[in-house]
């Protein structure tokens, strides 16, 4: 959908080129004109995206550091503080999960471990450290019962280490995605994205489609809602 969003831009560029070479009163009729058209041509596709997409069943996964630790005393957690918001439910990556399920109507599963995480941030991420470095898989807490019913599956997690949660590679070798679509989502620091979606594209066989993920640093979650739902509906997927 974006390659032929581009595609319009430039012919509206080409149009208002042209349209420079005429007297004012042509101009403007013609750029209103051509303004005209190119909204119409945007909603078609808006309309052909839409339809594609509907009637596709979706799962919106996600790990989030909030539902997999126990903060004993909410009220003394500083939700100012850069590391502290995503302590508290539903997370940042939930958080996120819960904007796109508010555009697409899938449904929520957060992936959840047996054994909790410290809320203090820095034990915290030196037990994530861990687990990284000896490849481990966390046992998990419920599943998704109907996972065959589910076209696309978005898969939200924080950046830990450079990489996803492990958690979240149990998900991922926990059930069969052949045929499906996978949009990852990050909630981050200054690593950015890192290698999240190469792991998770080598994680997965050759035939699922990843698509690319977006995004999000940590202190800026609680305001990019709009910057979501306008990433959720730019999807072809």
């Amino acid at each position: 959908m974006k390659s032929k969003l581009n595609i319009i831009f430039i012919i509206f560029t080409m149009i208002l080129v042209a349209c420079s070479n005429s007297n004012n009163e042509e101009k403007t009729i013609e750029f209103l004109e051509a303004e005209e058209n190119l909204n119409s041509n945007i909603e078609e596709i808006e309309e052909l995206a839409f339809a594609q997409n509907a009637g596709k069943k979706i799962l919106i996964a996600y790990f989030t550091w909030a539902d997999n630790t126990f903060v004993a005393d909410p009220s003394s957690v500083d939700i100012n503080a850069t590391t502290s918001a995503s302590v508290l439910p539903p997370g940042d990556a939930g958080l996120i999960a819960r904007w796109i399920q508010e555009e697409t109507g899938g449904d929520l599963f957060s992936i959840i471990t047996e054994n909790k995480y410290s809320s203090d941030y820095d034990e915290c991420l030196n037990k994530a450290r861990q687990e990284r470095d000896n490849n481990e898989r966390p046992r998990l807490v419920g599943r998704v019962n109907n996972m065959n019913d589910y076209d696309v599956i978005f898969l939200g997690f924080p950046n830990w280490w450079y990489t996803c949660p492990m958690a979240v590679f149990t998900f991922l070798e926990s059930y069969n995605f052949l045929g499906k679509t996978i949009i990852p989502f990050c909630a981050h620091g200054t690593g950015g994205l890192s290698r999240t979606v190469r792991d998770i594209r080598r994680t997965l066989p050759n035939n699922v489609k990843v698509l690319d993920a977006i995004g999000v640093y940590r202190p800026e979650v609680r305001n990019s809602r709009n910057r979501i739902i306008n990433w959720v509906k730019g999807l072809d997927y």
